[in-house]
């Protein structure tokens, strides 16, 4: 059924020629190399043994378009519960918690992975948004259940018709053909899929996520549930495969008005463990909400463009966000982050690092944008070494901006270093950070070539006051 020169027909063998021609189609889109690196930084950050909210932050941050959306989409009205505006991914993982952040982030890559190859279709779009829909559904069902990690069914409600999904996007012809054999019963899709293409959705959603190296538990509710809902603990594989699974037949069946929701929520009520009355709020408020889910379809892919025209603004607002944040027992570290982020999303900059000591060198330690984290392990001033203007600013504890490197007079008294590490800069900011009138490090910004940029005194102030607000947190507390 299968056109490319009879796909199955005309491959020897049909499993691995369909996923040979899969992973074709979606390597030619440029979509599953950039899916899989993200994916794997944003799983490796969550699961580290220690947490590492500054190495989560920077996978985030590594992609502007996923930082918005992440940023948008904690702001929505899913997430309305826990108060106050999140303006920064740093904040947004000390309100969620790392796990929920990447759990966010990861599923928001994903969507947007397949969104960008969503052919023009009104079936298409259908899919997506029921995916969406799905997710708020059980995030709703997971926060009536008290599950602590709310963000991992959401995940799997998004994954849970990753096979489908895939067949939407790259082979439309054969889904409308299994689509119209199955006439939405779920329970058919496996058998109909394998009769047009002689592959289940469910084997075509377990390669993938083997391919992608998807979290066990969550490539697990990716599997059709069984006929019969046996009760689960809450928060196990098999309750999130059940909550992934109701979620998905009642986004289809409330978006498509086609009736069944009571008998569903009857069938599955009992293994969900949550009374069937909140069920249904669960579903109806979802589709209440579904526009707001569906934030992800349309954002724009914006790119860092430099300096915001409200940079000072922005400064302004995030310089208050902070003081409440560094007051609420944030560890030195955390603020660290939280301030790194705000000079880059405020200012617009192309990357930022902060440069610390340890012993008689300071070395960069944490930061965001292109080129990190490999770049930081470049960024070394040594006590030793000939005076430049790095080594002035620090002794001098004087913040520098330099509009452009290229001029003469500047680019002779710039590190060693600078020159093939950070050849793509045209303009950069100069932060030093001193304790007890002794350079400890700096914080460090840059703009990449292509456009010069200017920084107003007030501008300055308003980056010097950060640096300083930071440092006020390595101060002693007087009783």
């Amino acid at each position: 059924m299968m056109n490319e020169n009879t796909l199955i027909s005309g491959l020897e063998n049909g499993r691995s020629g369909f996923f040979e021609l899969l992973w074709k189609r979606m390597g030619e889109k440029g979509d599953f190399p950039a899916l899989s690196v993200a994916v794997q930084k944003i799983v490796d950050a969550m699961h580290d043994e220690d947490h590492n909210a500054s190495d989560l932050t920077s996978a985030i941050l590594s992609d502007f378009a996923l930082t918005q959306k992440v940023i948008r989409l904690a702001n929505s009205a899913m997430y309305s519960s826990m108060g106050g505006e999140i303006t920064t991914v740093t904040k947004a993982a000390l309100v969620l918690g790392v796990d929920a952040i990447g759990h966010l982030a990861m599923s928001v890559r994903f969507m947007d992975t397949l969104s960008s190859s969503m052919p023009d279709s009104a079936m298409a779009r259908s899919e997506m948004a029921k995916s969406l829909l799905a997710g708020d559904i059980a995030r709703r069902i997971a926060h009536k259940a008290n599950l602590k990690d709310v963000e991992e069914a959401v995940v799997c409600a998004l994954l849970h018709h990753l096979g489908r999904l895939l067949l939407v996007f790259y082979f439309p012809g054969e889904w409308k053909e299994i689509a119209g054999i199955t006439e939405g019963r779920f329970e058919e899709e496996n058998a109909a899929a394998e009769k047009v293409i002689g592959i289940s959705l469910d084997e075509i959603a377990q390669e993938a996520a083997k391919r992608w190296r998807i979290p066990s538990k969550i490539a697990n509710s990716m599997l059709y549930p069984p006929q019969s809902v046996a009760t689960a603990l809450p928060g196990s594989s098999d309750w999130l495969k059940l909550v992934a699974g109701f979620s998905g037949e009642a986004a289809s069946l409330a978006m498509e008005g086609r009736p069944g929701l009571d008998a569903l929520i009857e069938k599955y009520g009992d293994g969900l463990l949550v009374p069937l009355d909140a069920v249904a709020e669960s579903v109806d408020s979802a589709v209440m909400h579904a526009r707001e889910t569906a934030l992800l379809l349309d954002m724009d892919n914006q790119s860092s463009s430099g300096k915001p025209q409200d940079a000072k603004e922005r400064l302004e607002i995030a310089i208050q966000e902070f003081l409440i944040a560094s007051k609420s027992g944030l560890s030195f570290g955390n603020a660290l982050n939280l301030a790194l982020e705000t000079l880059y999303s405020s200012m617009g900059f192309n990357r930022v690092a902060a440069i610390l000591r340890d012993g008689e060198t300071l070395k960069g330690r944490v930061g965001f944008g292109e080129g990190m984290p490999e770049i930081l392990s470049r960024l070394v001033l040594r006590d030793s070494d000939a005076s430049d203007l790095f080594q002035l600013a620090l002794s001098k504890n004087a913040d520098i901006f330099i509009e452009n490197v290229g001029d003469p007079h500047i680019s002779g008294n710039l590190p060693h270093w600078f020159g093939h590490s950070l050849s793509d800069v045209q303009s950069f900011v100069l932060l030093p950070m001193s304790f007890n009138n002794h350079p400890i490090g700096a914080l460090y910004g840059d703009w990449r070539k292509g456009a010069l940029h200017s920084i107003d005194k007030e501008e300055l102030a308003l980056m010097s006051s950060l640096r300083n607000h930071l440092m006020d947190m390595l101060k002693p507390v007087k009783n």
